[in-house]
């Protein structure tokens, strides 16, 4: 096979078997052009597999979820992992109501054995239907502004704002 981008199926399948044989090549290791031609053609595959067989990222919550059913943990085995002796915090964040810190993260993939990667995932909470909405354009500010700030500096704090709410963390003004 003469090496070229990968564009239909057939290519990509001939490259994957043209990786195999230049991978089982008794000389591979001690051939320059060998590892060059496995480098290019292991390039132009993994290209092809990104673009054609995308991986979505998970929902973290959901990840938890799933490795917690293989290790058999229940909600309460993560209170003194993520919970600082607070099942209502643990509820929060496995209900989707609270978003993991980055403490949590690390102590879940410390514990759990998974990626850090993988919880820093963002993800939609759910909102409470009790919570007030709090004002989320400059339109509103006048409502949300009662250091009277010009527009400009309100556009910035509220942006900032809803970027906190979106993310789940608290802020202290």
């Amino acid at each position: 096979m003469k090496i070229k981008v990968l564009k239909t199926e057939q290519d990509y399948q001939e490259a994957i078997t043209l990786l195999e044989e230049i991978g089982d090549d008794p000389n591979f290791e001690n051939n320059p052009k060998l590892i060059d031609e496995f480098e290019l053609l292991e390039k132009l595959v993994t290209d092809y597999e990104n673009e054609k067989f995308p991986i979505e990222k998970g929902d973290p919550i959901e990840i938890i979820k799933l490795k917690m059913n293989y290790m058999n943990w229940k909600q309460k085995d993560l209170i003194p992992i993520i919970g600082n002796g607070s099942k209502g915090i643990v509820s929060e964040v496995m209900n989707k109501k609270r978003g993991l810190s980055k403490v949590m993260i690390r102590n879940l993939s410390k514990h759990l054995g998974l990626n850090q990667e993988i919880l820093n995932t963002p993800y939609d909470l759910i909102k409470d239907k009790k919570t007030k909405t709090i004002a989320t354009t400059i339109e509103d500010t006048s409502v949300f502004n009662p250091f009277n700030f010009d527009k400009q500096v309100s556009k910035c704090i509220n942006s900032y704002s809803n970027r906190v709410r979106k993310n789940g963390m608290l802020l202290n003004v």
